[in-house]
């Protein structure tokens, strides 16, 4: 019975930290250490119940897969602390439920920082950023967020925990902690991880520029990425979407407004910047005014708020299918409000933000058809839509959850049904 799995939690977490939700065969629980989360995990299994991560927040929805089976939803939140940083080594060994941005605020007086990745996504909890599959984890100048795992601690099906090495990638030999970045807590749970950190910059260089298209304002991203150029953040802002954010921008329909922000040394910073100015003059574009640039970063860095509503619509697309992307979105959506940011090689993420010829945000069936016409249409073009993955390495996951969770107890409706 739950009430006597709940019991035996409450023994080892507190009862304080053990509640039921309501309407479901669940518990929500919120260990203060890996230690009591190795044991919930532990006896949780024993009790043939799952355990469904939430990392430092709360997901009462019912899971995919699971219909009536017991489920622990486990929880990171009292994991905050920051166990160790080496300021000589440049890395930081976090818990797993200090959110990035709390981590920020411990390394700005020190001069350090994670790296120039999109505010919106420090808010999530370190193991969130490092577990969950969610487009726009990247940054050009940083690179994907779990290339800054060094290391990580978790917990398995039976309540083990391991811990990866920290050591040259070299000396490593195959690396678990690859497998569980992006894995959805189906290999283990993840408690603390080790992260490398960087210098927050000497200087920041804002610049704003204005493009005959979206097409060509896309090309020039590219061609200056291509060129090394390294930017903080770079965001292609259209026509209907400038018309709200940015409407000094006077810009005509099919236009497009490029804005970006280098960082770094002084000297680097302008260089990339120079390399942004060169890529947009080579696809006929011309600098805008730089209090456009200097808006959307107080905006992106949340010091100014943003015109509601929200983009509720993203796919990512590579550089070859990124101009088809936009495209397609557009076709399917003639009233939504378009931009496209979190650029880096491998491609850049369209937003849309879902409207009625009125402005407002769309709402209940109309908002459930019109992302369903989204979908579909960014799918078409070669898009990926929020949480899309590739399935042909499925067999593989398949065998190596096998292994490591014979009973199926790790948030077993996520990736690939047990």
């Amino acid at each position: 019975m739950t009430v006597e799995l709940a019991s035996a939690l409450a023994a080892v977490v507190g009862a304080d930290h053990v509640r039921t939700i309501y309407g479901q065969p669940a518990l929500a629980v919120t260990p203060g250490s890996p230690t009591e989360l190795a044991d919930v995990v532990r006896i949780t299994a024993d009790a043939g119940a799952a355990v469904v991560p939430v990392g430092a927040g709360f997901r009462a929805a019912r899971v995919r897969g699971l219909g009536d089976r017991r489920r622990v939803h486990l929880s990171s939140e009292r994991l905050d602390q920051v166990v160790q940083l080496d300021e000589t080594s440049m890395l930081c060994h976090a818990q797993a439920g200090l959110t990035g941005a709390a981590l920020e605020k411990i390394l700005a007086p020190r001069g350090l920082s994670l790296g120039d990745y999109p505010p919106g996504i420090l808010s999530s909890s370190i193991g969130g950023l490092i577990g969950v599959r969610t487009p726009g984890k990247s940054s050009a100048r940083h690179g994907f967020f779990e290339e800054a795992v060094a290391g990580v601690s978790a917990v398995l099906a039976d309540g083990r925990t391991i811990h990866t090495r920290v050591a040259p990638r070299r000396s490593t030999g195959p690396d678990l902690a690859r497998a569980l970045c992006g894995s959805e807590g189906t290999i283990g749970y993840i408690t603390a991880a080790v992260l490398r950190l960087h210098r927050r910059p000497e200087a920041r260089l804002l610049a704003a520029y204005r493009l005959p298209s979206v097409d060509a304002a896309i090309a020039a991203a590219f061609l200056a990425l291509r060129e090394e150029c390294a930017p903080a953040g770079l965001r292609i802002v259209d026509a209907s979407e400038a018309r709200l954010h940015f409407p000094e921008a006077g810009l005509a329909d099919g236009q497009a407004l490029l804005v970006a922000c280098t960082a770094g040394p002084t000297d680097l910073a302008a260089c990339d910047r120079d390399l942004i100015a060169s890529a947009v003059a080579a696809e006929g574009g011309a600098a805008a005014d730089l209090g456009l640039a200097e808006r959307w970063w107080r905006r992106r860095l949340g010091t100014e708020p943003t015109p509601e509503p929200a983009p509720s619509f993203q796919a990512s697309a590579g550089p070859g299918q990124l101009v088809a992307a936009y495209h397609a979105i557009r076709r399917a959506l003639p009233a939504a409000r378009l931009h496209v940011s979190r650029f880096d090689l491998d491609g850049a993420v369209v937003f849309a933000t879902l409207v009625d010829e009125h402005g407002d945000a769309l709402e209940g069936d109309a908002l459930t058809a019109t992302v369903a016409r989204a979908e579909a249409a960014a799918t078409a073009a070669g898009a990926w839509l929020l949480g899309a993955r590739p399935t042909a390495l499925d067999p593989y996951l398949k065998a190596l959850r096998a292994q490591l969770d014979p009973r199926g107890v790790m948030n077993p409706g996520a990736l690939t049904e047990s």
